[in-house]
């Protein structure tokens, strides 16, 4: 078993196999079970007051003093036993309104949305009330998704909006996120410092020069902000304070500690591991507090935070069994945190997943290894936090460990999906191509599902929209109208398939793709200018490099790296197998026609069985290891590519492509209708990278070398492979070794991630019928892990579906 080079005093009792039961976390975790989602008005409330004070003024100026009365108004709470102190709402899980994103959707849904099927929440008659007659008011023809749907053109309209072929709205809806702080500036600075370099940058501003006007202005903003957050942490302080007037024992102590990190994180850098953890988490907060965005992540917080960890360690302040514990307090906070989303766009994004991604292990800006002792920790508080939140990563490369990779595949048995892997090899050729230095390419981290991204450097919308690989074969077939969508002309009419060529149906593939694509392109265009004109972030600007010596927010193209926004495709596979089919069965062995084959998909094969058999169980499939096949998925995913990079962004730079879904693959399945290879109308599709459920029949070495076919490194937004594999087959030594050897695999053959469910369909199915006793049983939905039984029954049935391999 692997071993710390500590002695047994600084160890203390715990194990590294998961099987840690601190008192504290299972009583955090018992009242974490406790808690419903809800809708949580306090920071519509407090907003829209400050909104109705400024108007007139500067829109950043207006976000930052609305944000600094949120932090100085805002009730407060120190949970009993809880270490690390702050919260993202009034409640745990709660869903926070932001007005200027929510009050357009929220407006037509405060009445239905305790009982929807996705990611209900529950909400009190006066909430609502306070909503109807307080907030929708004020902020009625004001909010980002209706100067989004006014200024979009009506064809594109028509494509966009709840057709499910594409999905545009979700940056209409909330906070652009998806980025990460520079952790070890603000840990080598403190907000004290950050402060005082804005006070001397106005200091030398003429505010007579437009240019120094407008810096002048993000620099006050900036102050107000950080003002903000150091008054949160001393309300905090001051409360931890009173409480341990009245507490006794060893709760007096932590209150004292506690209140006395709050104080010290005010203007101070953390000075210890716990001060660290604190830290970051305070960080957290505060980009939830300027917007309801997700994707605000940690990092490589084994890399920044070892220097405090081994110091204390050292210096007898620390335990490692201490250190686990904390982190795993941690969790249990960062596990609150909901993404309050709208009715249909939670289908895309379901789980009440907000995407904090941290990561361990990986290549130092040199290129060497530096997997740690906190590598591990992070890792085993996974093993004992069971919960969907933080999403857990695990980089990888040639010269990883064994025990590390064995440490992986100990977590990835237990089945919860955790962690997600990469590959460092494409990973830092994916930073590369975004314009990073080889140190910073090397120093990439996570956000969102599996979007690497150059930590602190960076502003990058990584989903700009997704769009529908199998919505193009549709409009094929079709030509350009959606069977699902009351056959409407969605698409482009590209002529007549039966009087095509295979080659000529590849060619109207692309015009559709292509036309899909720039449709999405103007719908973030315009998303990106409504939110720099609405929402600038003053707050997470100050957290990223560049922005002081631009004196510019992010939403202005203030940071060092101004990237994409990403277009994501969904169901690849789907496409893939269709052509496949359409290839060896119309052309090649001629045994149906074209006009047969789509007359059985207008009637959703019903009268055609015996075709739909045929088409299943004798088209090569993708995930297989069948060359002509696999070629195309590289043909397909490099003409998306080409077209989406072609595609200049309103900030500026070129879009960007990913293919991943996150829970897309589900809604977008169910407006495409039977496809070429025997699926039927309304399944979901193909998630990311990842082959069809039941059509990848030859192992996983196999679907690894069908997904190696595609160029990973080009879609720098990231690819997702999802692979499901049997528990028996993973069962003991032998079975982490299989896990460690597919992870190796993985890695020689250049794919960017890979990430496994390792649950059972007899569980699963348990778990649909007995929702009550499975209630802490978590999957891999896509880039990210939800609470099975909180899915609804389509996402269900969708990782019920997928191929189970044999490790």
């Amino acid at each position: 078993m692997l071993q710390f080079d500590r002695t047994k005093e600084q160890m203390g009792t715990y194990s590294l196999d998961g099987e840690n039961q601190f008192p504290r976390i299972e009583r955090l975790l018992a009242r974490y079970w406790e808690c419903t989602p809800e809708v949580d008005v306090e920071r519509a409330k407090i907003y829209t007051e400050s909104y109705k004070k400024t108007e007139g003024e500067d829109v950043l100026l207006r976000r930052a003093k609305a944000f600094k009365e949120y932090c100085e108004q805002r009730e407060i709470h120190i949970p009993e036993d809880q270490l690390i102190v702050g919260d993202t709402a009034r409640h745990p899980r709660g869903g926070v309104v932001d007005p200027i994103f929510h009050c357009g959707w929220l407006s037509e849904e405060v009445d239905t949305i305790s009982t929807r099927k996705q990611d209900p929440y529950q909400i009190s008659e006066e909430d609502k009330r306070i909503l109807k007659e307080e907030i929708f008011p004020y902020w009625k023809g004001k909010s980002v998704s209706e100067h989004w749907i006014r200024q979009i053109p009506p064809y594109v309209r028509e494509l966009a909006v709840k057709t499910g072929i594409i999905d545009v709205e979700i940056k209409t809806q909330s906070a652009a996120g998806e980025t990460a702080p520079y952790w070890e500036m603000l840990f080598e600075k403190g907000l004290g410092q950050i402060k005082q370099e804005a006070r001397e940058a106005m200091e030398n501003l003429d505010e007579s020069d437009p240019e120094d006007f407008a810096k002048m202005t993000f620099f006050q903003a900036s102050l107000l902000t950080l003002e903000g957050m150091s008054a949160y942490m001393k309300r905090l302080g001051d409360l931890a304070s009173e409480m341990a007037v009245s507490a006794d024992g060893e709760r007096k102590k932590e209150l004292v500690e506690i209140a006395d990190n709050c104080y010290a994180l005010m203007e101070k850098k953390p000075e210890n591991f716990w001060q660290g953890l604190q830290f970051i988490y305070f960080i957290l907060v505060g980009c939830l507090m300027e917007g309801n965005g997700p994707s605000y992540s940690p990092g490589r917080v084994d890399q920044y935070l070892y220097e405090l960890y081994d110091q204390d360690i050292a210096s007898g302040r620390l335990t490692v069994q201490k250190a686990l514990e904390l982190i795993e307090a941690f969790y249990i906070k960062t596990a609150e945190t909901t993404w309050f989303l709208s009715e249909n766009a939670v289908m895309y994004f379901a789980g009440y997943q907000p995407f904090h991604s941290l990561i361990v292990g990986g290549v130092s800006k040199h290129g060497k290894d530096v997997t740690n002792e906190l590598s591990y920790l992070f890792l085993t508080a996974k093993m004992d936090v069971k919960l969907h939140g933080p999403s857990v990563c695990a980089r990888v490369h040639q010269q990883s460990p064994e025990d590390f990779i064995l440490h992986v595949a100990k977590l990835a048995r237990l089945g919860t999906g955790f962690p997600a892997i990469y590959n460092d090899e494409v990973a830092v050729k994916m930073m590369l191509l975004s314009g990073g230095t080889m140190e910073e390419a090397r120093n990439y981290q996570m956000v969102g599902c599996v979007e690497p991204f150059i930590g602190g450097k960076m502003a990058k919308w990584s989903d700009g929209g997704h769009y529908n690989f199998a919505s193009a074969m549709e409009f094929v077939l079709t030509n350009g109208r959606s069977m699902m969508n009351d056959n409407r002309l969605l698409g482009l009419q590209t002529g007549n398939p039966e009087e095509m060529t295979f080659e000529e149906i590849k060619q109207a593939v692309k015009d559709q793709l292509e036309y899909m694509i720039k449709a999405i392109s103007i719908c973030a265009n315009v998303n990106e200018k409504v939110c720099a004109e609405l929402t600038p972030y003053p707050f997470v600007s100050t957290l990223l490099d560049g922005t002081y010596r631009t004196g510019k927010d992010l939403t202005a193209g203030g940071v060092k790296y101004t990237i994409g926004p990403a277009l994501i495709g969904t169901g690849i596979a789907d496409l893939v197998n269709s052509l496949s089919a359409i290839r060896k069965h119309v052309f090649e062995d001629e045994t149906i026609t074209m006009h047969e084959l789509i007359k059985a998909i207008e009637n959703n094969f019903e009268g055609y069985e015996d075709m739909r058999l045929m088409l299943q169980n004798t088209t090569p499939m993708y995930g297989n290891d069948i060359e002509e096949v696999d070629e195309l998925a590289g043909e397909m995913t490099d003409f998306a590519y080409d077209v989406i990079s072609s595609c200049k962004s309103w900030r500026g730079p070129h879009f960007i492509s990913g293919l991943y879904p996150v829970s897309s693959h589900v809604p977008h399945g169910l407006v495409v209708g039977a496809l070429p290879y025997g699926r039927l109308a309304g399944k979901a599709l193909a998630d990311g990278c990842s082959p069809n459920g039941g059509t990848d029949h030859d192992g996983p070495t196999a679907v690894l070398k069908s997904v190696s076919k595609v160029n990973h490194e080009v879609h720098t937004s990231g690819t997702l492979l999802n692979m499901r594999l049997d528990p028996t087959s993973v069962e003991g030594d032998l079975g982490l070794k299989r896990i460690s050897q597919i992870i190796r695999t993985f890695v020689d053959l250049n794919i960017y991630h890979i990430q496994f469910n390792v649950v059972s369909s007899e569980v699963l199915r348990c778990a649909q019928e007995k929702p009550e006793d499975y209630k802490s049983l978590i999957v891999r939905v896509a880039g990210y892990s939800a609470y099975f039984t909180e899915l609804c029954r389509e996402m269900q049935d969708d990782i019920i579906h997928r191929t189970i391999h044999m490790a």
